[in-house]
Formats: C-alpha cells, sequence, structure tokens
C-alpha cells in the first residue's frame, strides 16, 4: 500500500502529508482497525512502526498496511526516538497501536491549530471525554525536531511524555486539543499493578518532585471523571494511594517494562496517564 502525499480525508482541499509514528508490542488485537483508520482518515506519508520483537503477527499487520517496520531492543524512549528519527516530516503525528481515529476532519483542524502561536502539540481527545490534560501521544500532532530537542531517554520505560512536558514549560508552550478525534481501547490497562507502575515511572523521570506527583494526582481524578462512571471517580483515591507507593518504591515497581513478559495487546509499558 503506497503512502500518499496529500489526501482529501474530509472532501476539503488537499493537505500536507505527516509521518504517522506507531510504537507496538503484540499489538495483533487492535492493530489492524488503528491502521485502517489512519489510511483512511490521515493523509499518511509514511507509516513508521517501531516493534519490540511481537511474536503475535504485529509486524505482518503493519507491513501489510505498507508500514516500514523498525525495531525497538532497549526501551519506549528508544522506540519513540527513532521513529522521530526515521521520519521526514515535520511535524508528525504518534499514534497508539489501540487508538482508532474516528473524526474525519482531525487532521485539518489539527493543522490549523498547530499554527497557532506557541503550540507545541496538538492532541485528539477520546469521543466523549470533557476535561483536558497533559501531552499524550495517543494521536498527537507534534514537531519533529523539536521533539528530539526533548531528549528522551532511550531507556525511559513509561512517563517519556515528561520530557516534552518539560521542554514545552521551557518555552511556555501551549498544546491544543481536538474533541471527540478517537476511540481508545487503553488495551495496556490490563496489566497488574498499573498504578504502581506510573508512580515508579514518575519518580524515575522527574526523581523527587513534589509537582509532578500533584499532577499526577490531578491527572488520575479527571481520567477518572472523563469516563463517567461514579466508581471509577470514587476509585480515585485508591488508585493515587497504590502510584504512590510505586513513586516511593521505584526499584520495586519500576521493572514492569516494555518487553515480551509484559501483558498481551499492550502497545506499551503502562505508563503515567498524560
Amino acid at each position: 500500500m503506497p503512502p500518499a502525499t496529500a489526501h482529501r480525508p474530509d472532501d476539503g482541499p488537499p493537505v500536507q502529508g505527516v509521518d504517522v509514528l506507531v510504537a507496538t508490542y503484540n499489538s495483533a488485537e487492535t492493530l489492524s482497525d488503528t491502521l485502517e483508520a489512519a489510511r483512511s482518515l490521515l493523509p499518511v506519508h509514511c507509516l513508521i512502526v517501531v516493534d519490540r520483537a511481537s511474536t503475535d503477527g504485529t509486524v505482518d499487520i503493519a507491513r501489510r498496511f505498507g508500514a516500514r517496520v523498525l525495531s525497538d531492543e532497549v526501551g519506549l524512549g528508544y522506540a519513540r526516538n527513532r521513529a522521530l528519527q526515521a521520519a521526514d516530516t515535520d511535524p508528525v503525528l504518534f499514534l497508539d497501536s489501540d487508538v482508532r481515529v474516528v473524526r474525519p476532519d482531525f487532521y485539518r483542524e489539527a493543522v490549523r491549530e498547530f499554527a497557532r502561536p506557541r503550540t507545541v502539540a496538538v492532541v485528539g481527545m477520546s469521543v466523549g471525554h470533557a476535561f483536558r490534560y497533559g501531552l499524550p501521544l495517543g494521536l498527537t500532532l507534534i514537531g519533529r525536531v523539536w521533539s528530539l530537542c526533548a531528549a528522551i531517554p532511550d531507556r525511559a520505560q513509561g512517563r517519556e511524555t515528561y520530557y516534552l512536558q518539560r521542554a514545552a514549560r521551557r518555552v511556555r508552550g501551549r498544546v491544543r486539543y481536538i474533541p471527540d478525534a478517537m476511540v481508545h481501547s487503553g488495551t495496556y490497562r490490563r496489566a497488574p499493578n498499573w498504578p504502581e507502575f506510573q508512580g515508579a515511572s514518575i519518580r524515575l523521570s522527574s526523581g523527587r518532585n513534589p509537582r509532578e506527583l500533584a499532577y499526577a494526582g490531578v491527572v488520575v481524578l479527571l481520567m477518572h471523571m472523563n469516563s463517567k462512571r461514579p466508581r471509577n471517580v470514587l476509585y480515585s483515591p485508591i488508585f493515587f494511594g497504590k502510584l504512590l507507593r510505586g513513586f516511593i518504591h521505584p526499584d520495586r515497581w519500576g521493572r514492569l517494562t516494555r518487553v515480551p513478559e509484559g501483558p498481551r495487546g499492550s502497545s506499551h509499558a503502562p505508563g503515567l496517564p498524560p
């Protein structure tokens, strides 16, 4: 399937193609839907998949959709960096392997938002989510060179977005949001001790930073409020308590890395909510 240089996903004027970057590990359960939607609704210039030794047919699916497949044997940070280095366009579009784009005009709106002053990234939000936060990479248009300059460590296994947010704060950059852009199946949340790993990821990326810990608490609450399920909102203090346990003991809980022993269907290690 040849890459496109221009596309009309919503029957408007042609838009410039964009390199789409996907990190995978045993993602066959969701990857076909992800890439089919991407090919239908995005102006894909080059589809770049960085795979972590998948054993479930992920690579075959990626190649069937015309992807350039690269390998990752280091960590999620390395996968992000390698995809950025292999890309040609600037900006690029990060896409998680368990995310399905559903809004036909998402990319056109994202490009418009990206052109606004001080914008560093444009995030596609999940359908029905009302609360905006952070800089996730599930469906995000972002500068390629700028992201490389943020210096994400290759061995980062989770919370790699911390380095992008830190770089954004330094330049007082803005993150914009496009509502109702995608559906996120969240397969990585099946992993055991997901909150603990998030807490460990905060500690390993930012150290004993009370600001980041407080920020995580806000994100946990907003994430559960977006679910519109009262039991999830009520669970927030327990979730944060588990996250705090991981923050206090990163050596114990920071070892749930993005490796073949992880949960089936995960596209990456269960890092901090973006």
